[in-house]
């Protein structure tokens, strides 16, 4: 294919069914726009390589790759209707704050309600240069089942998951659907010792210093949390506040979903989602993978992976934003054991074929006995022996590549399972693809803001203020909320 460009003539050679695109110069010169125009003339958009157009355009000599299919995966979609949401882009940031102290995170539901609906598949898809596209392979209805966690069930068409008893409905950060019911107490405290439990828990009272509780599910409190221990798999909503005024104990609480306060004072906080506080985070150290909203923040250390939503940020805070702001160390952890089982999958893969070819072989020494006594005219006791030698020796070897085979099955079925649940974590965190602070009101002289590559040590006060990164170089980027209509 011949494409006349301006002050030369750029041929192209179309290979593996239009997935691969050569070109080069025959004739003439070419700028890298006059060679992009040529390949846009030939119907070629998709999948450019600037590097090779440049060095085309340089003078290289010969053929040189200028487009090729890319291959992307499209992950599943999916909407959930038990948890009630924000609207971080596009609710006005006044409206959210005043509206803290009435947000409900817990989804309590019933036996038979639709939990998730998934919309899209996960999806391999090849585009060629032209722009045509082709699925390569579509996970189908078997991979809502990636995603039913415990009391959980999954319809025949495999595009939704409903609550098999009632309780209070969670997502965790992997994608995994539960329903656990509830059990209730009036205070725990240390006197209680450590409580591990798979059920949502109601507490009617406070949360007193020392106590230790570690749920898979929702926690909900109806009085204080003082100095404790908490690790909660689903939701905790304590209106009442976080409150270690007396720093008896640490204070640590991990949520791995959303969290809903008043005040949280002198305690390690991390989220896995959400944390509205109504009224102020004070002397702590909160990380948040999502979105923070809380009227004032002073005096602590703040990790943000995508929103903070404030109104003042005063006393010396440290604000740390943007990709890798916070870690989850339950997915690092789940990625360690994720890698060691893909290992052990490929050496098992590996294994099977060694033995599959030893098998082969015992077959073909078997046939060429049997040949030799099929041969000949009277029985030959050597040769028969040789020949059952073989049949015990292929039994136990196929004995041993049956069981690892079943082995490698139950292997690659957790693997593809980890791999679902990891890939919905990457675009979950890839979904933060614009982190943002807002501060309506005042961020104090003192406040530090850190980004990925660079941060910022306010010397004077700034007012209605924006903090994003620059697309292309991540710094810092400081605007004003008036000018961009506090959006």
């Amino acid at each position: 294919m011949m494409i006349r460009l301006p002050s030369g003539i750029l041929s192209l050679a179309v290979l593996k069914n239009s997935e691969l695109i050569f070109g080069e110069i025959i004739k003439g010169t070419a700028s890298p726009f006059d060679i992009t125009a040529g390949l846009a003339e030939a119907g070629f958009h998709n999948g450019l390589h600037k590097e090779f157009i440049q060095k085309l355009a340089g003078g290289h000599k010969g053929q040189l790759p200028l487009a090729t299919g890319q291959v992307r995966v499209e992950l599943v979609k999916f909407q959930t209707t038990f948890s009630d949401d924000v609207d971080t882009e596009h609710d006005d940031p006044y409206e959210i704050l005043a509206s803290l102290h009435n947000k409900e995170i817990s989804g309590l539901v019933m036996e038979g309600d639709r939990l998730l609906t998934i919309n899209s598949t996960s999806k391999r898809i090849l585009t060629r240069p032209d722009g045509q596209e082709f699925v390569l392979s579509d996970a189908g209805s078997k991979e809502i089942f990636h995603f039913c966690g415990k009391n959980v069930v999954a319809n025949e068409k495999g595009n939704s998951i409903t609550a098999s008893k009632d309780g209070v409905a969670q997502i965790t950060t992997r994608g995994k659907v539960s329903v656990y019911p509830f059990e209730e107490h009036r205070n725990i405290g240390k006197i209680h010792g450590k409580i591990e439990t798979e059920h949502a828990m109601l507490v009617q009272g406070d949360i007193l210093g020392g106590a230790n509780i570690s749920s898979l599910a929702t926690l909900i409190v109806r009085g204080v949390i003082r100095s404790s221990s908490i690790r909660s798999g689903g939701d905790l909503d304590c209106t009442n506040g976080l409150d270690n005024f007396r720093q008896t104990d640490d204070g640590e609480v991990r949520v791995e979903q959303n969290l809903r306060t008043s005040i949280i004072k002198n305690f390690n906080v991390w989220v896995g989602s959400k944390l509205f506080a109504h009224r102020i985070i004070d002397h702590s150290e909160v990380e948040v993978m999502d979105t923070l909203a809380c009227p004032r923040i002073a005096d602590s250390k703040i990790a943000i992976g995508n929103k903070l939503i404030c109104y003042n940020i005063v006393r010396d805070c440290v604000i740390k934003f943007g990709p890798g702001a916070v870690e989850d160390p339950f997915i690092i952890k789940f990625k360690q054991t994720h890698l060691s089982r893909s290992r052990k999958h490929h050496d098992k893969h590996i294994a099977l074929e060694f033995q599959q070819a030893q098998l082969e072989q015992l077959r073909q020494k078997s046939l060429l006995v049997l040949q030799r006594i099929k041969n000949e005219s009277q029985s030959n006791l050597m040769v028969g022996n040789v020949l059952k030698r073989y049949l015990s020796t292929m039994e136990e070897s196929f004995r041993i590549y049956k069981n690892g085979y079943e082995e490698l099955v139950e292997i690659e079925e957790l693997v593809k399972q980890e791999r679902a649940e990891l890939a919905y974590n990457a675009s979950l965190i890839e979904s933060f693809s614009n982190p943002t602070i807002v501060v309506v009101g005042k961020m104090e002289a003192g406040t530090r803001i850190v980004g990925p590559v660079d941060s910022v040590l306010l010397e004077k006060s700034k007012s209605s203020v924006s903090v994003t990164l620059d697309p292309e170089t991540q710094k810092l980027v400081f605007g004003s909320l008036t000018k961009q209509g506090q959006a």
